[in-house]
């Protein structure tokens, strides 16, 4: 994956250094923020500031900056309880909803390129013209900030079950399900209404997260999703409970990130979620693929007070 030509030359133009440099850099950059995004982590570099509608972190954070009486630091890189401190939020809320400012994105990006500390100030400041790439205009208009899409669910599928082990990692024993031994399909089982799940997998001893001939539900997604993704797992995982069969029903939904909604609905019904950033998918697909992504999503512009671009994430929901 890699940054526009249109953004490199313009941060190239206001660093002046070279090609190789920056667009490693940007691009680097540029991934950085859609993990952080795409896993639930809001970015808060000026003058992009990023996160999902409704986190009540960010939501503080810009109630503090319109009141007047408060400015935003040179970075929010600070530990749990001194944030908690400046926003006056509880700690356990802080922890639940993390950001990232200028400074931890500038640490990612160095120690992914394994840059020497000596070149920090240097890569900082090619850092802060590509975000400043994202400042509005005389005239108020600024660049959605463009998250690059994934390749489509099948080939996630694919990935993720030629990985078995990922999941295992978090507690999961689980494997594919198969009609010869559990009398289903492992994917694209149909229920009676014709509805498919998208994954089946069947535990195969006691674990963290089940018993053994437990049952797990995958729906998955590459994309960011609404509340019609928990319908959509909420009725397999049902419907599988109505087939009868042994074993409880345990449902996971795999998304590249989810509204603040959704994580409340799976949390009542006690389902898990892991995004693909989480899984290691996004990284996956940087390293292998040579392809100049489209964006899959666009972010909405807050006005706000005193010339600061904030912009708050606006998943396309499907």
């Amino acid at each position: 994956m890699a940054e526009s030509d249109k953004v490199i030359s313009a941060v190239m133009k206001a660093t002046g250094e070279s090609y190789d440099r920056v667009s490693k850099l940007c691009s680097v950059a540029h991934e950085t923020v859609d993990e952080c995004v795409t896993d639930d982590i809001s970015v808060v570099a000026p003058p992009l500031v990023i996160g999902r509608l409704g986190c009540p972190v960010l939501d503080r954070l810009l109630l503090r900056l319109g009141d007047g009486q408060w400015q935003l630091p040179e970075s929010v890189d600070v530990t749990e309880s001194e944030l908690a401190t400046t926003l006056v939020l509880p700690i356990e809320t802080v922890a639940r909803y993390p950001m990232i400012g200028r400074f931890g994105l500038l640490a990612r990006c160095m120690d992914r390129l394994m840059i020497d500390d000596a070149d920090a100030e240097r890569s900082l400041v090619v850092l802060d013209a590509w975000l400043a790439t994202f400042r509005p205009d005389a005239d108020g208009r600024a660049t959605p900030y463009p998250i690059w899409a994934l390749p489509g669910r099948d080939a996630f599928e694919g990935w993720l079950l030629a990985r078995l082990d990922i999941l295992h990692k978090l507690g999961y024993a689980v494997r594919l399900a198969n009609e010869d031994m559990d009398g289903v399909r492992g994917q694209q089982h149909m229920f009676v209404d014709g509805r498919r799940a998208d994954i089946l997998l069947r535990f195969t001893a006691d674990c963290d997260k089940g018993a053994a001939d437990d049952w797990l539900v995958l729906e998955n997604k590459t994309t960011a999703v609404g509340i019609g993704a928990l319908d959509q797992l909420a009725l397999s995982v049902d419907w599988l409970r109505a087939e009868d069969r042994h074993g409880e029903v345990h449902g996971m939904l795999i998304a590249d990130g989810l509204s603040l909604e959704v994580e409340r609905g799976l949390r009542e019904r006690r389902f898990d979620y892991q995004s693909m950033t989480a899984l290691g998918y996004r990284r996956w697909v940087r390293q292998h693929s040579p392809l100049h992504p489209e964006p899959h999503f666009d972010a909405t512009t807050i006005n706000y007070p005193r010339n600061l671009s904030v912009r708050t994430l606006a998943p396309a929901l499907r």
